[in-house]
């Protein structure tokens, strides 16, 4: 416990270097958290982005445990009263397909859920979509631990399919769908924290597709001891497609992101936005159905 202390005391002071010496990445974060914490205020915006900086430290810390983990350690650092509601939730007849952001710890979501599975549900598998982090190694070693904690990853770029394939067989995807896109890429034009941004359609075009139940899931780091994690989910979340699958997706992704605002604005240090996530006045423009209609998915690494 002492060495895992030191080691996510050091990340602090490491990501506090960081914060002085990216000005820019530091810029993106606070024009981002200025929307989110609804402030202009330089001290007020310059306290949360370290803060940011900080948890993303314990982050990458908590990645390399995972080298060393079991599923069941990540399943068991969850703290919770509500797993007969999760259970009903896995033993959906439904295809699931699990919203995140990345919010909190996705990868410890995943194994935790891949665990809960076996336990639950022997037999339902948990895919989640990777794409590429620029290094083919650093991915081999990523893919590679995902698979040995449970989850089956599935290449975006390469096989994008294969997630709706595992959907309609029944099974269960977890999705990253926050990836920021530029007013000119194709996707959704969406608000969070009352201001625009341009979102992927994916999460929704594969819902859609598939029938899957949809659950907004995140992964809140805990105070006190290191590794101890509160499960978001909305178990409620429920949509009803009008068979307009534009309409559709643009509904379902601006609802699933509403509930995300709300575990944001309670932990806003532990949302990983570290590029210009809200466009700007200049760079808004009302969507085209071209625009709308393209299919992508978002970056769920």
């Amino acid at each position: 416990m002492l060495t895992a202390r030191l080691a996510y005391a050091t990340a602090a002071r490491a990501m506090d270097l960081v914060h002085l010496a990216w000005p820019r990445g530091r810029g993106h974060m606070e024009r981002n958290l200025r929307h989110v914490l609804q402030t202009d205020d330089p001290d007020t915006l310059r306290h949360w982005s370290r803060r940011q900086l900080r948890r993303y430290g314990e982050l990458l810390i908590d990645e390399a445990r995972l080298q060393r983990l079991e599923a069941q350690d990540c399943l068991d650092a969850l703290v919770t009263e509500q797993w007969p509601l999760m259970d009903a939730i896995l033993r959906d007849d439904r295809p699931l397909l699990f919203a995140l952001m990345h919010f909190g710890s996705w990868d410890v979501a995943g194994a935790a859920l891949a665990a809960r599975m076996r336990t639950v549900t022997p037999g339902r598998d948990f895919h989640v979509l990777v794409e590429t982090v620029g290094s083919a190694a650093l991915d081999r070693a990523l893919q590679r631990n995902r698979r040995r904690l449970g989850m089956i990853p599935i290449d975006v770029e390469r096989a994008p399919l294969s997630a709706l394939r595992a959907l309609r067989r029944g099974g269960a995807v977890g999705v990253l769908f926050d990836r920021p896109l530029g007013a000119a890429e194709p996707g959704l034009d969406l608000r969070l924290f009352d201001a625009p941004c341009r979102l992927p359609d994916g999460m929704a075009r594969l819902a859609l597709a598939s029938e899957a139940r949809v659950i907004p899931l995140a992964l809140q780091r805990l105070p006190g001891p290191p590794f101890r994690f509160r499960p978001l989910v909305d178990f409620e979340f429920d949509y009803a497609p009008s068979g307009d699958r534009t309409a559709d997706a643009q509904s379902l992704t601006q609802r699933v992101l509403d509930v995300h605002a709300g575990w944001i604005a309670q932990a806003p240090d532990q949302w990983y936005q570290f590029r210009p996530f809200f466009l700007e006045p200049a760079e808004t423009s009302p969507p085209s159905p071209a625009s709308a209609g393209a299919s992508h998915l978002g970056r769920p690494d």
